[in-house]
């Protein structure tokens, strides 16, 4: 009959066991403890205020920073800006930026990603510097406010700007104009959105009140905004007439 294990190798074996058992509780503590840095840029976005909107997601809390993409997204470029301005952690962050902060070369179409501030093997696919132009409150009619929309905000030249109207009074007219500044003057019970005013067109809305425009953009306007808004013939609005919100295209 065998006795009792001396009471140092008793000692030894309770401590394995405790060792084995913590071990166990952190590998079974789910990926909380053990989940690796990694960040997400969803969207930069240029609008309309010269603003940049960038959306992304991370769960360190270094700061990230964004990074110029050459053209097959390999993650090779310098920095676009030189402060820190992405250090919040979470998912879908939001950080609105002045145009400004970012150094030349930034700007619509460009490829950008996002790295961990302290280690460049973390970091996010790149995406496409993109714009919204919208601004202002359009003035609503029959069938309520009408929207100015353009398939690309910020075209290229030589090319076209799309336009794009919805929302607008079925079979009705409107009259498309074009500036090149953002502004605010109340008429006709709305507000124009646009100084001066460059040029003038009628578009016709269709029976589900949308219509479309294109304008031919020809070589060389490069670093020219044009600022739009539609008045439509609405008997619905103040004084007889709907308006568009404003639209901002930076043509590039």
């Amino acid at each position: 009959m065998r006795g009792s294990p001396p009471p140092h190798l008793t000692f030894l074996t309770m401590k394995h066991t405790s060792l084995a058992f913590s071990l166990a509780l952190v590998l079974a503590s789910g990926p909380e403890l053990c989940a690796q840095d990694a960040v997400t840029l969803h969207s930069v976005t240029i609008n309309a205020s010269n603003n940049v909107v960038v959306v992304y997601s991370k769960n360190f809390a270094t700061c990230a920073h964004m990074r110029f993409n050459n053209a097959t997204c390999t993650q090779s470029g310098v920095l676009t800006h030189v402060q820190n301005h992405f250090c919040t952690s979470g998912t879908n962050v939001t950080i609105t930026v002045p145009l400004s902060a970012f150094v030349a070369g930034f700007g619509p179409d460009v490829t950008v990603f996002m790295v961990h501030g302290n280690n460049p093997g973390v970091f996010s696919p790149c995406v496409t510097v993109e714009c919204n132009g919208a601004y202002g409150t359009g003035c609503a009619g029959t069938f309520g406010i009408p929207v100015l929309d353009a398939v690309d905000d910020c075209p290229t030249s030589p090319g076209t700007l799309d336009l794009l109207l919805t929302n607008g009074p079925p079979g009705s007219l409107a009259v498309l104009g074009f500036g090149d500044q953002q502004f605010s003057f109340p008429i006709f019970g709305c507000e124009l959105l646009i100084a001066p005013l460059l040029l003038t067109t009628v578009v016709a809305f269709d029976g589900s009140g949308a219509s479309s425009f294109s304008v031919p953009l020809p070589p060389g306007l490069g670093n020219l905004s044009l600022t739009m808004q539609a008045f439509a013939l609405d008997l619905g609005g103040p004084e007889g007439f709907s308006a568009t919100n404003g639209l901002l295209a930076r043509i590039h």
